[in-house]
C-alpha cells in the first residue's frame, strides 16, 4: 500500500534519533496522533537492522541524513557517503530530505527520488538568526525542483518571527514548513501549524532543540 504525503495539509512529523524511539514508533499503529515518521540517518548511522525496522512502519517515512553545518551528527560531510547511506532506503521512502545548499552535490540522490515519486523538500537550517532573505532562498529551492521548502530558523526575537512569518504569506502557493528555534520556538510552531505549514516536527522523547514540542504536548496545545 503507498503511503502518501498529503501537501495540503499539516502534517505532524515524529523526528526519530534513537533506536529507543524507533522500536517505539514501529509499535505504533496508523492512528490520527501524527501523519509522518522522520527517519534521522545521520544519528542512527550504527544501527545494523534498519532497513527491517523500517519496514515495521506503518506511517509514511521521511529520509534525512542531515549535514554537519546544519545539525547534523556524526560528521558524515561527504555528499557521496551520505547519498550511500540513504539509497538502499528509498524503497521505504516517501520523502527525503535534502538541504538547499548541498542539492548540486547531491544530485544524484535527489534524481533518483524524484525518479520513484518520492517527494524532496529542500531545507535550510540557522541556528543564529532568521534572515530576511528568506523568500529567495525559497525561490532557489522552487527553481530547483523542490515539493516542500523547509525552514527551520532561530527566532529570539519579534523581529525574527516577523521574517519567518511573512515567508508563509509570500510563497503562499508553494508547500512550505517553516519553524522556530530558541526563546519564542514553541510559539511559533503553534502559529506554523496553524498557519498553513506543511510539516510540523515534534519528538516522542525529550527535546533535542529549544522550541521542540513532544507530541502529546503539542496535540493538546493545537486543540
Amino acid at each position: 500500500m503507498e503511503k502518501s504525503i498529503f501537501l495540503n495539509k499539516a502534517n505532524i512529523v515524529v523526528s526519530i534519533t534513537n533506536n529507543q524511539e524507533l522500536e517505539e514508533i514501529c509499535n505504533t499503529e496508523k492512528g490520527p496522533s501524527f501523519d509522518i515518521v522522520e527517519i534521522r540517518l545521520d544519528q542512527l548511522i550504527g544501527e545494523r537492522s534498519i532497513e527491517n525496522t523500517l519496514s515495521e512502519i506503518s506511517h509514511p517515512i521521511l529520509l534525512t541524513c542531515r549535514h554537519p553545518d546544519e545539525g547534523g551528527q556524526n560528521q558524515i560531510y561527504d555528499p557521496v557517503k551520505r547519498q550511500r547511506i540513504l539509497e538502499p532506503l528509498l524503497s521505504y521512502a516517501s520523502a527525503i530530505d535534502i538541504e538547499l545548499a548541498e542539492a548540486d552535490s547531491m544530485h544524484e540522490i535527489i534524481s533518483k527520488a524524484k525518479n520513484e515519486n518520492i517527494k524532496i523538500i529542500l531545507s535550510y537550517h540557522n541556528f543564529k538568526t532568521t534572515p530576511s532573505t528568506l523568500e529567495s532562498k525559497a525561490k532557489e529551492a522552487i527553481y530547483r525542483g523542490a515539493d516542500i521548502v523547509k525552514f527551520a530558523t532561530t527566532t529570539n526575537t519579534i523581529t525574527e518571527l516577523i521574517n519567518l512569518f511573512t515567508l508563509l504569506e509570500k510563497i503562499s502557493d508553494q508547500s512550505i514548513a517553516v519553524m522556530g528555534m530558541g526563546k519564542h520556538g514553541k510559539a511559533s510552531r503553534l502559529i506554523a501549524a496553524q498557519s498553513g505549514s506543511i510539516l510540523n516536527y515534534v519528538t516522542v522523547g525529550s527535546a533535542k532543540i529549544d522550541g521542540q514540542w513532544e507530541l502529546n504536548e503539542f496535540i493538546k496545545a493545537i486543540k
